[in-house]
Formats: C-alpha cells, structure tokens, sequence
C-alpha cells in the first residue's frame, strides 16, 4: 500500500516537473494555490516566484548565456 502512495508521488512529481518545463503557463494555478497555503517560509517564496511566471537569468529566462550577449 505504501509502495503504490510513493509511487504515485513520484509519478505527480514527474508530471508537474515537466509541465513546469514544457508548458509553465498551465502550472501557474497549481503554485497560486500552494503558496496561498503555505505558511510563511522559504518554501512559500519559492511558491510564489513559481507562481508569478517570471524566469530569472540571461536572456529571458536563458541560463546558457554566453558573455557576448548570445543565447547558447
């Protein structure tokens, strides 16, 4: 029974991993949401700089920039 709960965990952790990756834009609810239930902390802040859309780094959000200016 415990197997299939860490399972799953993983499983959920995966999808909203790649999601944030491929498509932020469908997250943004999900981190809204946890970083209203949070209590204050690290962990909310880091809820709500999810949950704000905005990348930090180079070149719009790039973190392979090089020092020329261009992107990868």
């Amino acid at each position: 029974m415990i197997q299939i709960l860490v399972v799953g965990l993983v499983v959920v952790a995966c999808i909203v991993y790649w999601l944030q990756r491929l498509a932020p834009a469908t997250v943004l609810p999900l981190w809204q949401g946890l970083a209203k239930t949070l209590p204050a902390g690290t962990l909310r802040q880091r809820a709500q700089k999810l949950a704000t859309g905005q990348k930090t780094g180079g070149c719009g959000g790039c973190s392979g920039c090089d020092k020329s200016g261009g992107c990868h």
